[in-house]
């Protein structure tokens, strides 16, 4: 079959790559001026968002070390008899909960104050510390920082008298997988209940703790002594009684 041969027509018609071509280049030429300051305005962006990334990084590591130093001098203090360099280590835990408050380091920072608030009685510190603790603390910590602060929480409200919300910081213990904080989280409790006076309840938990094989022997001998005071007391009240309405 014999081929079409191409009119002249045909050949003079202008390709469509080069026309395309042509006008990408002459269009790019008379925004030559646009295409410079956007690139540089590009370049300047990526500039300035590696540099905030740098800076960040840069704060987040000093932040890491001042927290080393800071808890070495509290883990020293708290094996010395004496406890020396309390204040020191509580300004060092401040610089670092104020001047980089933004950084991972400062959750932890925020944990250490309210051990330390703790130890010298200013529990309403210590409550304060470590809701500050909780709010920062990120999801890549795992679930055993937060069930830790959590206890630490109802301690502190504990002896701050703020039972109820105690007993709710206790229950979320509880309900956490972090099995080995349990027992403390049930003491906590039956400590609350005793303190309320709604004795049924502190029994009540103290026989759920009871049941709770992830309990620690130490724990489970509390437990026991708990639950046998207020056996006998159940038993002395139910004695008295019985003697008064037998009485003439």
């Amino acid at each position: 079959m014999a081929k079409r041969r191409l009119t002249r027509k045909e050949i003079k018609q202008p390709d469509q790559f080069v026309s395309f071509s042509v006008q990408v280049i002459t269009w790019t030429k008379r925004h030559t001026k646009q295409l410079l300051y956007g690139a540089i305005g590009a370049m300047a962006v990526v500039g300035l968002v590696t540099g905030w990334s740098i800076w960040q990084k840069q704060r987040r590591q000093q932040a890491e070390g001042l927290l080393y130093e800071a808890v070495k001098v509290f883990n020293s203090a708290n094996k010395s008899v004496q406890k020396p360099a309390t204040e020191q280590t509580i300004g060092h835990l401040q610089n670092i909960t104020q001047n980089y408050s933004r950084t991972p380091a400062a959750a932890l920072a925020y944990w250490y104050l309210g051990h330390l608030y703790f130890e010298q009685g200013n529990h309403t510190a210590a409550l304060a510390a470590y809701e500050q603790a909780r709010h920062r603390l990120s999801v890549d910590r795992g679930r055993l920082m937060p069930a830790l602060v959590r206890l630490d929480i109802g301690y502190a409200q504990e002896m701050t008298g703020a039972c109820n919300e105690a007993l709710t910081s206790f229950e979320t213990v509880l309900q956490s997988s972090v099995d080995w904080l349990h027992g403390e989280a049930f003491l906590g409790m039956g400590r609350c209940y005793e303190r309320l006076g709604a004795w049924d309840k502190a029994t009540d938990i103290y026989s759920r703790a009871l049941s709770d094989r992830a309990v620690n022997s130490t724990i489970r001998q509390t437990l026991e002594e708990r639950l046998s005071f207020f056996r006998t007391r159940n038993r002395a009240l139910g004695e008295s009684t019985l003697g008064k309405t037998t009485q003439p």
